[in-house]
């Protein structure tokens, strides 16, 4: 079957509706693209291992850009509170949810991993 195009923003699936949205989720994952964007929420779909996409060069690569520019990543998410923050001068909010053991207290290390880095 061949490869079907998945979007990194469900935003801007053609057809929208639960199957598609579903199925797009499904393609990312098999290709350990574990982050969706949903406008400026992040989906995150926990992988259950560790994957190399938070090293010292992803920090960099987010740091400083427009959400939607780069491949959706929670060192966007953390990096657009932080610059936000910064210009507007006023406390910033990220609110993390999630079933038990779908990966919040990771998502918290790696957002505080980038805004101390």
């Amino acid at each position: 079957q061949p490869q079907q195009k998945d979007y990194d923003d469900l935003c801007s699936l053609p057809d929208l509706n639960e199957k598609t949205l579903l199925e797009n989720l499904r393609n990312r994952f098999k290709q350990e693209k574990i982050y969706t964007y949903v406008g400026s929420i992040l989906i995150v779909i926990n992988p259950f291992k560790f994957l190399p996409i938070y090293n010292p060069k992803y920090v960099k690569m987010y740091d400083n850009h427009q959400l939607g520019k780069l491949e959706p990543h929670i060192y966007a998410v953390a990096d657009v509170a932080y610059h936000a923050m910064l210009q507007r001068r006023k406390n910033q909010c990220i609110v993390i949810s999630g079933e038990s053991g779908s990966g919040k207290t990771q998502s918290t290390n790696f957002l505080i991993h980038h805004l101390t880095a």
